[in-house]
This record gives C-alpha cells, sequence and structure tokens, in this order.
C-alpha cells in the first residue's frame, strides 16, 4: 500500500560537493529518476557519475522515504604533465582534469605521456617521506627512470627499479649536512651515492 501511495518514490535530490551551479547541472542530468522508487535504484544508474573526470569520490545516499542526496569529492590537481605544446593537468583520481594549468603551484612532469606509470608515481612520492611541495619537476627518460628536480635546485636522479625507500632516503638525504652544498645527488648505482657540488 505504501508503495502504491508513492510514499517511497523520489521527490527530491540534493547534488553538493562542487559549485553551486555545477551541482544544478548534475541534479538536472539526473532527472528522470525523480518519481522512480527509490528502493528499486540501480548502481548502473549511477556509473556516469562515478566515472566524471572531476570526481575521486561519490557518495549516494537514500534518506528515506523520498530523498535522494549525491555528495561529490571533487579531484584534486596533482601535476601538470607537458607532452609537446600540450600541458594537461593530471588529477588525484588518475584522470585528466578539464581546468586552467597556471593557477596551480604543482609539479610539471615531461618525458611520459603514460597517465598510469605518472599517477603511481605520484603517489608514491605523496606518501613518501619526501616533501610532495618541493617538487618543481618530474623528468622521466626512455630507460624507465626519472629525475627530480626540486624548488631550491637540487636534482635527485633515481635508478629504474626505485622503491619507496629509496625515495625516503632521498628526503634524508637533502637533510644532511654533508649534502648542503649538494646540486646533484645520483642514486642510480645501487649502494653507491653520488653527489655533484
Amino acid at each position: 500500500n505504501f508503495i502504491n501511495a508513492n510514499l517511497f518514490s523520489i521527490k527530491h535530490i540534493y547534488v553538493s560537493g562542487f559549485s553551486n551551479e555545477k551541482n544544478n547541472i548534475i541534479a538536472k542530468q539526473i532527472e528522470d529518476i525523480l518519481e522512480k522508487n527509490i528502493f528499486f535504484l540501480e548502481k548502473n544508474y549511477f556509473k556516469k557519475l562515478f566515472d566524471r573526470n572531476d570526481t575521486k569520490y561519490l557518495n549516494i545516499k537514500k534518506n528515506y522515504p523520498n530523498i535522494l542526496i549525491l555528495d561529490f569529492i571533487p579531484a584534486k590537481p596533482l601535476c601538470i604533465i607537458q607532452i609537446r605544446d600540450n600541458m594537461i593537468v593530471l588529477g588525484d583520481n588518475g584522470k585528466k582534469l578539464d581546468i586552467k594549468t597556471e593557477i596551480y603551484n604543482i609539479p610539471i612532469v615531461f618525458g611520459s605521456d603514460n597517465f598510469i606509470e605518472i599517477f603511481y608515481l605520484l603517489n608514491s612520492l605523496k606518501s613518501s617521506k619526501l616533501e610532495y611541495s618541493e617538487i618543481k619537476n618530474i623528468i622521466f627518460f626512455k630507460s624507465g627512470r626519472f629525475d627530480i628536480d626540486l624548488k631550491n635546485g637540487v636534482v635527485i636522479k633515481f635508478p629504474i627499479n626505485y622503491t619507496e625507500e629509496i625515495i625516503d632516503y632521498s628526503s634524508k638525504l637533502i637533510r644532511d649536512k654533508k649534502f648542503a652544498d649538494s646540486k646533484i645527488i645520483d642514486l642510480r648505482i645501487k649502494n653507491r651515492i653520488i653527489k655533484y657540488d
């Protein structure tokens, strides 16, 4: 009887997480679920919202009997990837973000257009002891290894088979007084540190 009385038909959709304008646009895009039974909504219906490039997470809450709440967690810029003359912003969801590149103080990546490879490395850097905010550039080489240019002018050269322990170790080295005047710290050879002043 409750179902027949439309008690559980969706009457309101609330969207949050983005600007008011964007929230309203998203709400209008899914207006076709108004009046549908809140119990019988299929997850596949929301796939296009989960797959948005600007979305990191999406929480969907059913507020019974007839309110649907969508709370977006927006993706944040992680780095700028330079591919020839193009500048692409990669988000912390691993996807390209359609935003301007010049307003963010984030690392610039050169030498690779492999989003998966870049995203994996950046997550390793963010979870390491190396200060992510101090990274100016990341340069990938065809061999598979990379260099990091820090904002203080120091270059760290990493081996092909890097680990998070090596990244943590590099953070320790740049704070060590013995390396205070070093402009290049070369960690490419196993169990050996080469520095250039």
